[in-house]
């Protein structure tokens, strides 16, 4: 397991965490907005609270970043990436596991996440760590290159 210091981000980390998902292979993106929208995004919704996001840091880089979308009544979104040089290395299991812990000490009723059919790492790290399959979403992401993607929804109850 890669030694990586986790912490929570700030609006002042919206261009690394932009760059981070930049270096991931387009098919395996959700979303295909260009980095510059990705980083504004991230800022204002750091900075407004509407998403929390924490970061894996190994070396004094940036290697992985996971993001909660903040749901109140309705469950909270998960989404996650790591590096593809760093992946396979426990980061992205370490990130959710400190997203669950912080997800459990606020009462957060569910977690939840849609993942792409393909993505069965995404898959197999979700399903060891409590979450179930509750859909299956059809054309759920649409690509700019045409046509879409199916996903998965996964969903964990946050113990209170």
């Amino acid at each position: 397991m890669l030694d990586v210091t986790i912490r929570q981000a700030s609006s002042a980390d919206a261009e690394a965490i932009a760059e981070l998902i930049a270096s991931i292979e387009s098919d395996a993106l959700v979303s295909e907005i260009s980095t510059d929208e990705r980083r504004r995004r991230f800022s204002r919704y750091l900075a407004d609270g509407v998403n929390v996001a924490f970061v894996a840091e190994h070396g004094g880089r940036l290697v992985g970043e996971l993001t909660l979308a903040l749901g109140d009544p309705v469950p909270t979104r998960i989404g996650f990436s790591v590096h593809p040089r760093f992946r396979r290395n426990g980061v992205a299991r370490q990130l959710l596991e400190h997203a669950i812990a912080w997800a459990d000490e606020r009462d957060v009723h569910k977690l939840t996440a849609e993942v792409m059919t393909h993505n069965t790492a995404a898959l197999a790290l979700l399903q060891d760590e409590g979450f179930v399959t509750e859909g299956y979403l059809v054309n759920q992401f649409r690509r700019k290159a045409g046509g879409a993607s199916d996903a998965i929804l996964l969903a964990r109850t946050v113990a209170s």
